[in-house]
């Protein structure tokens, strides 16, 4: 072991004794041979390259601005996030469509919201929903066997689920209007006190 250690401490100090000019350089990084990217992927058999642009720069992850499109952030553009709103339901028009789904009007006292909701949050709003999930979390009120649209009354809590577009903050707003659309609606008794 002692050994190892002094031969070790001898190799380095010959190296700090060496000048720096008299070690070999380094290769440059290109020495002209043409190691440019082809326009041309190199695994055509690849199913993202027929997605690439000959410039390489279409699917690059927005490393390159695409023809038409001034270089502006992806984030400038309209995208979906998550909507979440609960309240109290006021009246409701739904639907059952032939695949159990439902369409029609929920109108809902909301009270409760995530921060993409807020601006409906303190608000009576009527939604517009198509071909939803509907979950009943009643009782059979009106003991028919089965509990469903029949069961519903005013003041049942409902939460509504969905998404809503939206643009980052930094972004120009000028002639955006958010586009709610709900899937899920979970309707449960009303709290008792």
């Amino acid at each position: 072991m002692i050994v190892k250690k002094t031969m070790l401490a001898a190799a380095a100090g010959a190296l700090m004794a060496i000048p720096a000019f008299a070690l070999p350089g380094l290769a440059p990084a290109d020495q002209g041979n043409g190691h440019r990217p082809s326009n041309t992927p190199n695994n055509t058999t690849n199913p993202g390259s027929s997605h690439r642009s000959s410039e390489g720069t279409e699917n690059a992850g927005g490393h390159g601005a695409k023809p038409g499109n001034s270089g502006a952030s992806h984030k400038c553009k309209p995208h979906k996030v998550g909507y979440v709103a609960s309240g109290t339901l006021v009246s409701q028009t739904l639907t059952k469509n032939a695949d159990g789904s439902y369409t029609g009007e929920v109108t809902v006292e909301v009270k409760h919201t995530n921060k993409h909701a807020k601006g409906d949050n303190n608000s009576t709003k009527t939604y517009k929903v198509e071909n939803v999930h509907v979950t009943f979390g009643l009782a059979d009120t009106n003991a028919d066997g089965s509990v469903g649209l029949d069961d519903l009354a005013k003041g049942d809590r409902v939460t509504l689920l969905g998404h809503i577009t939206s643009l980052a903050k930094h972004c120009s707003q000028t002639g955006f209007t958010a586009t709610t659309t709900i899937r899920h609606l979970v309707f449960h008794a009303p709290v008792t006190p």
